[in-house]
């Protein structure tokens, strides 16, 4: 007979390109990967049981140094099956220790290295360009790999008084796209067709763990309708779009090149301010499976049902208490 195998999580890490899983598992108290899906980068932290003073010495991690985690699930639906996730690389950005109990907590995060990206003020005027092209432009600056999951937007002028990471996130946002960092690239998406894509995984009340479950739905913030205004009178142009309903209309007065480029803008402000009009969040047993951006069902909670776009996925690792998966929502629709 073949004895079943528990299950089991793995945490494999890097430190500067070095596999030091092996060294420092006995201390590792968790480990959580935070994957969000919307302007903001990946991050990680670990909790170390410092008690020997390795960690506070030759053992303390630099700043900017590079970890590079992967968890792994073993033997987790069906005997033999294995589920990696890579988390992929990340710079440590914060250190921070404290005693009684000497407990030493390790964060870093997925941005470039470097701080110019980030903090770098940068001035200039952008015409007949496109998003994707001055993103590319703002990649090849810092030799980051770039890609576009979205259908391009002209611009056809944009002036820059900002650093490059919050010009383009703010750029991205007019048009309803979502810019996400990582070390080594950038990404765009358009979070609204993401939405549309089918549910990966249906939840009932029995898949989630007690007592973790909130669940937040409200008029505040959200809107019906809109309308946009700009007028150059120098240029003699004024431009007026109105869409949705008046009952609670969101209004906008800026740059637009035209009608569409009005429409557009007004569409993605208004979707914007929606998308997290109905919000559900909740832990689940580990499920390496789930990422950020992917959609889910919600079943058997009655009106709380539906379909749900996952901003934030956080995967939990803890000595004592085994694989936790979190998971923040927004349902599809509002």
């Amino acid at each position: 007979m073949i004895a079943i195998q528990p299950r089991k999580t793995i945490l494999k890490l890097e430190y500067n390109d070095t596999d030091i899983s092996g060294d420092i598992s006995g201390d590792v108290e968790s480990f959580t990967y935070n994957d969000r899906g919307a302007d903001s980068s990946d991050s990680i932290s670990i909790k170390v049981n410092a008690v020997d003073d390795k960690w506070i010495n030759s053992w303390l991690p630099d700043k900017e140094a590079v970890l590079h985690p992967t968890l792994c699930t073993k033997n987790w639906i069906v005997q033999g099956d294995s589920t990696p996730l890579d988390c992929g690389t990340l710079v440590v950005d914060d250190l921070s220790y404290s005693a009684g109990p000497c407990v030493l907590t390790i964060g870093a995060v997925a941005r470039p290295n470097g701080t110019s990206f980030h903090e770098k003020n940068q001035e200039c005027v952008w015409k007949k360009t496109s998003i994707k092209r001055i993103a590319q432009t703002i990649a090849d600056r810092y030799g980051l790999g770039c890609s576009m999951d979205a259908e391009d937007v002209d611009i056809a002028l944009k002036e820059q008084d900002d650093t490059d990471s919050s010009f383009l996130q703010k750029l991205c946002s007019t048009y309803g796209l979502i810019l996400k960092t990582y070390r080594s690239k950038i990404w765009i998406f358009d979070r609204e067709q993401y939405k549309k894509k089918d549910a990966v995984a249906t939840f009932t009340p029995a898949d989630i763990v007690p007592n973790s479950l909130s669940w937040n739905t409200t008029l505040s913030g959200t809107y019906t309708g809109g309308e946009f205004t700009y007028s150059n009178q120098k240029k003699k142009v004024n431009i007026k779009v109105t869409i949705g309903t008046a009952d609670r209309m969101l209004k906008l007065n800026q740059y637009a090149s035209s009608e569409a480029d009005a429409k557009r803008q007004l569409q993605a402000a208004i979707d914007n301010k929606n998308h997290s009009a109905t919000t559900i969040s909740f832990s689940t047993m580990g499920n390496l499976s789930l990422c950020s951006t992917m959609c889910i069902n919600i079943k058997g909670l009655g009106k709380l049902n539906g379909k749900y776009y996952m901003d934030t996925v956080s995967h939990t690792l803890n000595k004592s208490s085994g694989l936790v998966t979190k998971v923040s929502a927004s349902r599809v629709g509002g």
